[in-house]
């Protein structure tokens, strides 16, 4: 068994940081309502660790905040450590010893069966006569027929269009004017008294080391040993042979086309004359225009109101601050924590010894060898057939001729009318100036609160690091 130790001394330093402050407002600016929120003490006023006047007045001098007014809040904190630090590693190797037997086989192919594959290719050959039918088309045309068809007489109007009318207004426009006056108070001076309560606030932070004793066991590490091979065989059988013969049969058509003719079809032509007659009668529109003057309608229109203002003077402000200043010093403690680590190391060697077993495997072959062909003609053998009937199409051949029989009538509508309207307008423009009225007012503003935050201050507890 092996045994390490290793030292690690780990070391805490105070830190100083510099100062850095914020507020929520300025002095010399005003928004009509109070800068920010006023700052809420938390915490608890004692602490098992409370902090001396000494410690207090260091404090403040390394935030340059003001002395008047301290007030002292204790945060807790959590105990989980924020920074840990390593100081002793102690390894301890626990070592076990495997042994295993690692066994493969192995095959050898040997040929212990053969079979031997005769293709032989027989073709049968069928004589066939066979006879086709071949028809031809005969064509026959009768007389000529005759035919007249006359249709209902068609009127064709002309659409008689949407009456369009012409509304002409004749306007006459009379302006007018209502003049008001009216006056407006206006602040000119405003005397603004602004309080305002600063809050400095210091975080503190106290680091506190303490001891802590882990003990962690790593994983298994492994190691292997391999032993020389040990091989076992197995005796090799003699070969068996086997003829089979393959047989596959064709039969092959050599086929003879006889032809046998016959009329399949007469087609008769039936030719046809006919005249359509359409008469259709057209009536044609004739517009004209009548003139109409209605009543004299009378409009008044009343137009918006015109605002015309006095410009008002610049407010002048004068702004008093008065100021109320106090300290408040955020003690958090964190934890620091110094380790002393036990490490346990197993260890497992194992020894190997492979064994390797060969086997035969016994498998079986087979050859084909070159096909052989074999012909045999067979007796002939006669397609007939039968011959169909003919076919008769009576196709009618017809001419269309079409004729048109014209005349005109004509028929009168009032397609536009012309509306005069006399109109007689009224517009009235009312007009209203303001005047200025100068005020002077005073004004107690809400309170301001401005909170001024210092840079973190660190103090130190506890030993370093010290290992045996």
């Amino acid at each position: 068994m092996r045994q390490t130790k290793t030292l690690i001394v780990g070391m805490v330093a105070a830190v100083a940081l510099p100062f850095a402050a914020f507020a929520d407002g300025d002095k010399s600016s005003y928004d009509k309502a109070a800068a920010g929120e006023r700052y809420e003490i938390t915490g608890a006023d004692t602490s098992d660790r409370s902090l001396t006047d000494a410690e207090i007045r260091d404090i403040i001098a390394q935030a340059g905040a003001p002395d008047a007014n301290t007030d002292v809040r204790y945060m807790g904190g959590s105990q989980t450590a924020i920074e840990t630090t390593l100081c002793c590693e102690n390894l301890d190797e626990q070592i076990e010893t495997r042994t295993e037997i690692e066994e493969t086989t192995t095959y050898v192919d040997v040929v212990s069966r053969r079979d031997i594959i005769q293709p032989v290719k027989r073709t049968l050959i069928q004589p066939i006569e066979r006879r086709i039918l071949q028809g031809s088309v005969e064509d026959v045309t009768e007389d000529m027929r005759y035919e007249e068809n006359r249709l209902p007489v068609i009127i064709e109007r002309d659409e008689v269009p949407t009456l369009v009318e012409n509304y002409i207004p004749q306007v006459t426009v009379e302006n007018t004017e209502e003049i008001t006056e009216t006056y407006y108070d206006v602040i000119t001076e405003r005397d603004v008294i602004q309080p305002i309560e600063r809050t400095t606030v210091v975080p503190v932070q106290r680091r506190i080391v303490r001891p802590v004793t882990e003990t962690i066991t790593n994983e298994t590490r492994y190691e292997t040993v391999r032993a020389p091979l040990d091989r076992r065989a197995q005796p090799i059988p003699e070969t068996i042979e086997t003829l089979t013969e393959d047989v596959t049969t064709v039969t092959e058509e050599q086929i003879t086309e006889t032809i046998v003719p016959y009329v399949r079809t007469r087609n008769v032509y039936q030719p046809l004359t006919r005249t359509t007659i359409q008469p259709i009668e057209r009536q044609i529109l004739r517009g004209t225009t009548e003139t109409i003057t209605e009543d004299t309608r009378y409009e008044e229109e009343r137009l918006p109101l015109i605002v015309e203002t006095d410009v008002a003077p610049d407010l002048l402000e004068t702004i008093i601050p008065q100021v109320t200043e106090r300290t408040v010093l955020e003690v958090e403690d964190v934890y620091i924590d110094q380790v002393t680590r036990n490490i346990i190391q197993p260890v497992v060697v194992t020894t190997i010894q492979p064994v390797e077993n060969v086997l035969v495997n016994e498998r079986t072959e087979t050859i084909t060898n070159d096909t052989r062909y074999e012909e045999e003609i067979l007796s002939g053998i006669v397609e007939d057939v039968s011959v169909p009937d003919t076919v008769v199409n009576y196709i009618p051949q017809v001419t269309e001729d079409y004729v048109e029989e014209r005349s005109e009538t004509y028929f009168e509508a009032v397609t536009q009318r012309d509306i005069y309207q006399p109109v007689v307008r009224t517009i009235i423009q009312p007009i209203e100036y303001r005047r200025v009225n100068a005020v002077k007012e005073t004004v107690t503003n809400a309170t301001r609160y401005e909170t001024v935050r210092a840079s973190l201050v660190v103090l130190n507890v506890g030993a370093p690091c010290n290992c045996n």
